[in-house]
This record gives C-alpha cells, sequence and structure tokens, in this order.
C-alpha cells in the first residue's frame, strides 16, 4: 500500500493528469522518486493515445504540433519551466553564485526564450519528419527520461537549496531506477525492435550529456536541472525516431 500511494503522490506531484485519488503519505514520501518512470509509462501511454486521435482527425502539420506539445501539457509545463530557468542560468557565463541565484529568479530571461524556442521548434520538426514511423517510441521515452531523472536526483549531490537536500536519498533508488532503465530497454527491444532501442539510447545520452553541463556549471543537481535535461533528452530521442 505503501507504494500504491507512493505512486498516486508522485503522479499528483509531476504531471497535470486529473486523478480523484490524491493521497499524501509522509512514510511514502521516499519512494517517490523511485515512481518516477512508471509515472513516465504513464505520460507516455496518454502521449501515444493523443497521437492517435490526432492521426485520425488531424491533418499531418497539427498533428505534429500535438506530438511536441502533448508532453508539456501533460506534465502542467513544469519540467518546461526547469528548462527555461537552466537556461538563463547556464548561459548566463556569470560566476557560480549569480548563477544559482538566476536559476532561482523567478523572472524569465532572454537565455530561456530563445531556449524555449529553440527547443519547441526542434520538437516540432522531428515530430513532422517521424509521422510515418512507429510511434509506440513515445510511450517508452518518457520512462526512460524519468528513469535518468531518479537516477540522478538521488545519485547526484544537491545544490544547497534545492528541494533534493531533505530527500530521503536511500541507496536502492539509483540501483531500482538502473535496473527499469534496462527494463524499458528490454520491453522496447521485444516489442518494437531495434529503432526503440536506438532512439531510447539517444534521450538516455541527451539527458546524461545535458545533466552533466548543468551540474558540472552550478555544482549540484536540482529539479529545475532535472527538468531542463528531461526536455533534452526527450527532444534527443524524438529525433533519432525521425532520422530512423
Amino acid at each position: 500500500m505503501k507504494v500504491f500511494r507512493a505512486f498516486f503522490m508522485c503522479l499528483g506531484m509531476f504531471s497535470a493528469i486529473p486523478c480523484p485519488y490524491r493521497p499524501w503519505d509522509e512514510e511514502a514520501r521516499g519512494l517517490m522518486t523511485a515512481c518516477l518512470p512508471l509515472v513516465g509509462a504513464v505520460i507516455g501511454a496518454l502521449w501515444y493515445v493523443l497521437v492517435l486521435l490526432g492521426q485520425a482527425f488531424l491533418p499531418a502539420t497539427l498533428c505534429a504540433a500535438l506530438i511536441a506539445a502533448a508532453p508539456f501539457f501533460l506534465t502542467g509545463f513544469m519540467h518546461l519551466d526547469g528548462f527555461m530557468d537552466t537556461t538563463d542560468a547556464l548561459l548566463s557565463w556569470r560566476s557560480l553564485e549569480e548563477r544559482q541565484a538566476i536559476l532561482k529568479d523567478v523572472h524569465c530571461g532572454s537565455f530561456a526564450v530563445v531556449g524555449v524556442v529553440l527547443l519547441l521548434m526542434g520538437m516540432f520538426a522531428a515530430a513532422r519528419d517521424a509521422l510515418a514511423c512507429d510511434l509506440r517510441v513515445l510511450i517508452l521515452l518518457p520512462a526512460a527520461s524519468r528513469c535518468m531523472s531518479a537516477f540522478c536526483v538521488t545519485a547526484l549531490k544537491p545544490i544547497g537549496h534545492s528541494q533534493y537536500t531533505s530527500l530521503n536519498r536511500s541507496p536502492s533508488t539509483p540501483i531500482a531506477a538502473a535496473l527499469m532503465l534496462l527494463l524499458t530497454f528490454a520491453v522496447g527491444g521485444f516489442w518494437i525492435g531495434g529503432s526503440a532501442i536506438l532512439c531510447i539510447a539517444a534521450a538516455v545520452l541527451g539527458y546524461a550529456a545535458a545533466m552533466a553541463w548543468a551540474v558540472r556549471s552550478l555544482k549540484g543537481v536540482s529539479g529545475d536541472l532535472a527538468g531542463y535535461s528531461l526536455c533534452i533528452g526527450e527532444l534527443c530521442g524524438l529525433v533519432a525516431l525521425a532520422i530512423l
């Protein structure tokens, strides 16, 4: 029951999916991070369903726009907000203290605007070219990116102001996240084929590269950095799908 409650707590906190059951159990709080990949799978499944509806009722360009926008709507733009905050901080090229202050600043800077425009352009262009591909991969990309998030926020040192400084950092969570990532690769390979494995690998590598740069620049991990890396990882997975 504790894991069950943790899953719905995670779903309510890290998605905008309507759910009448919204429990809060402080004892289950430490399990929320481990539930991120499961929440990612739910988001991916809804993403795929929306795309099927788009393919049935919308012209190709509008369907591509739906593919590009759906993951942000399904998460209440939470990760896009982290992407913008982190982009502002990283591209400021200020001192470490100033970069960390910019990361916490609620105001939107020019780097954030340019970054989000480029991100959405990339998502739309990749989605338009991926329409003829096997879009079942979309179910797995959010699960893979959240496996990476669960691993990074529990295995890496948090920034001092991060909410993850008070996280119950169980050593089993990174292991569970790694195992779930391997499971995601296995499901993709058996269910879809080699193209799914390559797309998931592109998402994982994109996430890892983005997180490595962000952590090196800001000297720790936070929810904003996780959102930033997740956006880039899912973009890389979608680009790989379009190329393949």
